[in-house]
């Protein structure tokens, strides 16, 4: 039984039961609740969606909404995945952070931000405009991991001597 022990206990011993770090966490995550509680009291009782149209002559119309959203989304999630990709894989500081982060946040569900960010938004803005807005973030939210993760790859995959191709090598 002792050798059970021995073989399951580990050589590293805290003497807190709670870090800076674990404090510092539980009070982000105690704001985020506290400031989300507060939105969503301040959240309209009934929340009215517009008016659809079900003639042909509308399509063309959401259609071009509709691909104007995902464009925007897309070229957020681009610039977003360019400059955070970038920043984790050239700062060995920002890496132990960024990319923790980023694994832990592609881990939630896309439709479980839905309630908050809508309800959020409407608090702020115009229900029209708050979700017009709220489609383009979950949109979004479904790109930019995918991108992030491909683009931080490549770069850290890719040997630096190979940068630059032979084809142009003088």
């Amino acid at each position: 039984m002792r050798r059970l022990d021995r073989a399951f206990s580990t050589s590293q011993r805290t003497k807190q039961p709670f870090t800076r770090g674990d404090i510092l966490a539980l009070l982000v995550v105690a704001i985020f609740l506290y400031a989300g509680a507060r939105l969503a009291f301040n959240a309209p009782a009934v929340i009215y969606g517009p008016k659809i149209s079900l003639e042909i002559s509308a399509l063309p119309w959401y259609t071009l909404l509709s691909v104007g959203r995902m464009s925007i989304a897309y070229g957020l999630s681009l610039l977003f995945a360019l400059i955070y990709g970038r920043t984790a894989a050239y700062s060995p500081r920002a890496e132990h952070i960024l990319m923790p982060l980023l694994d832990v946040l592609q881990s939630v569900p896309i439709l479980s931000f839905l309630p908050v960010v809508l309800l959020s938004l409407s608090t702020v803005l115009p229900q029209n405009t708050a979700a017009e807005l709220a489609s383009i973030v979950l949109i979004f939210t479904s790109q930019v991991w995918n991108l992030t993760f491909a683009w931080y790859q490549s770069l850290t995959t890719i040997p630096r001597n190979c940068a630059k191709p032979a084809l142009f090598s003088t």
